[in-house]
């Protein structure tokens, strides 16, 4: 007959994005098969051709959702004259799987605590109904009757996996997560010793396959898992020098689809990743977060998803593990896992932490060429920071000015213009300068004009290099006042006394005497002593121009003379 299968949402842990799903309920309608290895046959009489039947048509009429109907054959069945145990527990079964279906959980309970109260049932019935009556306690969330009714099947069948997880689950919800974990653990435990045996002949299959194509390994510390990956990579490189025709050639082919599964099998353990997840669950709300990254670890390698190993990288960073964070951000990337745009960006900026620059450039210019990055001012400011760090000025130019068309204050555009004025682009230094000047909010205004005079003198624009100088010392004389104002408060002194002392000082030094007193140093802008020497320098440089400028002037008025007094002549 038709199994019915009800899944139950166990728990949702939403700080780490958990969904943690119990075994079914099952009711089955399978005539109470028994649990021979760990029990005695117990005579519990057969089930006769008219109750088979009767049940039969009770199932149709479940299944087809007309349960009224299908209760009247099951009362029916109740007025038949000696009922065997057997049959009086499968339509007590079936009067529970309808109340159920009828959303009444307690209902079901009862009619199930009947099968479970007759000595005569079958044991594997009432083992079956025990379990039922747990997980319907659990809908109901009473937790303390889940555990009950499990300790009480533990006793019996105390190798069952799915108890422990059913247990811990109920404990979870009660907040037991200290006691919890050793209850999963268990269960965890069972099903690896289980297991044993399967690993065991895979590992073998893996060091025989190393033995017979001669891979060198260390046997002390090498798991079968890399052992595999080592033996894989080996027949690769076989395959690649062997010609296709040969026999080998398919040898090697067929061995490496072999070391593959294998390798698949030894990471694909028999424990459920639900279990590994309630561990987790357990340990985060413990704040043992040691012992949620070592679960993490494990989810990986069994059950590599995005969460998983995003996370994973986010521990490894609170743990300043650097190289081992961008391991496994790296992973999610070539997984294909990495979708959104602060994803991409993100994992530039891992590349960019463990000082790999050129990495970080190549990834984000390719999610940005691929639209996968938003072209906004400060995922350009990091691609042009990484191809700058790379040794790459033209591409980190062409981003950088990119992110200056979006910027609506002039801080990259001046950026722009010192990276254009290195390169020996003096035009668009010029042109990006005057840009920041004019869209303002400057962090200093004096600098900026310094960087849109010195690329003016190099395109030979005196007049409007000396407008520009001239005007970042108003700005820098600003800022100079205003640092000598805050010196003389740091001082208690006046702003004039401030200065008498510090050109005594200055004075004292010059004399090589010895200064009485405190000795005050007050800190000026660099830009003030920039500016004085360029502005001197340009002076000197217009001078010579002009000079040398009378000069061939003078020069061609000589060489026109000559010719019309040899044309005289």
């Amino acid at each position: 007959m038709q199994k019915k299968l009800i899944p139950i949402i166990v728990l949702s842990v939403i700080m780490l994005g958990v969904d943690v799903n119990q075994t079914s309920i099952n009711f089955s309608t399978a005539y109470g098969q028994e649990d021979n290895s760990q029990r005695k046959t117990k005579k519990t009489g057969s089930m006769t051709e008219k109750v088979a039947k009767k049940l039969g048509e009770a199932q149709e009429l479940i299944d087809s959702e007309q349960l009224d109907e299908g209760v009247e054959i099951l009362n029916s069945i109740l007025e038949f004259k000696k009922l065997s145990p057997y049959e009086r527990g499968q339509v007590n079964y079936f009067f529970a799987y309808v109340r159920y279906l009828k959303g009444d959980s307690r209902g079901a309970i009862t009619y199930y605590k009947r099968v479970v109260a007759d000595p005569n049932v079958p044991d594997g019935l009432i083992q079956a109904s025990k379990f039922t009556i747990a997980q319907l306690y659990f809908q109901l969330e009473e937790y303390a009757n889940v555990i009950a009714a499990v300790d009480s099947l533990l006793v019996e069948q105390p190798n069952r996996t799915d108890l422990y997880i059913l247990k811990g689950t109920a404990m979870y919800q009660q907040k037991k997560y200290r006691e919890m974990i050793p209850i999963i653990q268990k269960g965890i435990s069972i099903a690896e010793e289980a297991n044993a045996f399967r690993v065991e002949s895979l590992e073998k299959a893996v060091k025989e396959t190393a033995s017979k194509y001669r891979v060198k390994y260390d046997r002390d510390t090498t798991d079968s898992i890399t052992l595999a990956l080592l033996v894989k990579s080996k027949l690769q490189e076989d395959l690649a020098d062997t010609r296709k025709s040969a026999d080998k050639y398919t040898e090697i082919e067929e061995a490496i689809k072999s070391i593959e599964a294998d390798a698949a099998n030894l990471a694909k353990g028999p424990t459920r990743e639900n279990w590994w997840l309630l561990l987790r669950a357990a340990y985060f709300e413990l704040e043992e977060m040691d012992k949620v990254k070592e679960i993490l670890e494990r989810l990986v390698v069994e059950w590599s998803k995005k969460e998983y190993w995003t996370q994973l990288s986010a521990f490894y960073g609170q743990d300043k593990q650097e190289k081992e964070q961008m391991a496994a951000y790296q992973t999610a990337y070539h997984e294909g896992f990495l979708e959104k745009s602060s994803e991409f960006v993100q994992m530039a900026q891992l590349y960019l932490s463990v000082e790999a620059p050129y990495e970080a450039a190549k990834l984000l210019q390719k999610a940005i060429d691929e639209d996968k990055v938003d072209k906004e001012v400060k995922n350009w400011k990091i691609l042009a920071q990484a191809w700058f760090l790379s040794g790459y000025d033209e591409p980190a130019i062409v981003a950088l000015r990119e992110a200056a068309k979006l910027s609506d204050d002039g801080e990259l555009d001046i950026r722009l213009a010192r990276s254009l004025n290195n390169i020996a682009d003096y035009e668009g230094c010029t042109n990006s300068a005057k840009t920041a000047i004019q869209k303002g909010d400057l962090k200093r205004l004096d600098e900026s004009y310094i960087t849109l005079g010195m690329c003016q003198f190099e395109v030979a624009d005196f007049e409007g290099a000396k407008d520009a100088f001239a005007n970042a010392k108003i700005d820098a004389d600003l800022r100079n006042d205003q640092a000598l104002k805050d010196c003389a408060a740091a001082e208690n002194m006046g702003l004039e006394e401030l200065l008498v002392t510090m050109e005594t000082q200055r004075a004292f030094r010059e004399m090589n005497k010895e200064i009485e007193g405190k000795v005050i140093s007050c800190s000026t802008p660099s830009s003030v002593k920039t500016v004085a020497n360029w502005q001197k320098f340009l002076e000197k440089e217009v001078e010579r121009v002009t000079m040398l400028e009378n000069q061939r002037k003078a020069l061609e008025e000589i060489l026109a003379s000559n010719e019309s007094n040899a044309l005289t002549f």
